[in-house]
């Protein structure tokens, strides 16, 4: 499991994102403010997932790179947590509003997606909007049953997740050598 200054992506860490369904929602956190919101779940032992990764960073003349681990989607962060008990989130003042998850079953398969994907630490890139393509499942190597779709057939190797929730797909490379099974 992926963490960020002691701050785990999945809390608790022994429970699997399905064995909370029917119970997500979506937090859209104020600029900035995504791990600030996920140390103040994590205190009060609410239930959440927030995908880290990875992103290389390129400075300076001599083009130096730097690797740091943050959040996947930045803006949002999702929690599992009763209707009834709502009122334990309203001492934190990280979060903008709490957006309603009504197709709980995709969601979760949207999720368990990038869980894998995170974990398997593949190259990824975040775009804005839900893309259009074929859609795609991987039938081997660490991916294989990741569902999403394949953006394009000239450039092999490029398959994307998209999440509707946050109205943003994950873009990763994968081997050109993986089978990918269209549907």
């Amino acid at each position: 499991m992926l963490s960020h200054n002691g701050i785990p992506s999945r809390f608790p860490a022994d429970r699997s994102i399905e064995d909370d369904m029917g119970r997500w929602w979506v937090l859209q956190t104020k600029p900035n403010r995504d791990l600030k919101l996920a140390k103040y779940l994590l205190k009060q032992e609410i239930s959440y997932y927030m995908p880290l990764h990875d992103q290389k960073i390129r400075y300076g003349a001599l083009r130096k790179e730097k690797v740091l681990r943050g959040p996947l989607i930045k803006g949002y962060l999702c929690v599992a947590l009763d209707k009834t008990s709502h009122n334990r989130l309203y001492n934190s003042h990280d979060f903008a509003r709490i957006i309603e998850v009504k197709d709980q079953s995709n969601f979760v398969k949207e999720l368990q997606s990038l869980s894998r994907v995170t974990e398997a630490e593949q190259d990824l890139d975040v775009r804005p909007g839900v893309l259009k393509g074929r859609p795609a499942f991987v039938v081997s190597g660490p991916l294989k049953g990741v569902e999403g779709i394949v953006l394009n057939r000239v450039r092999k190797g490029h398959f994307a997740i998209s999440v509707e929730m946050f109205s943003r797909t994950v873009v990763l490379n994968v081997n050109p050598r993986t089978n990918l099974g269209i549907r």
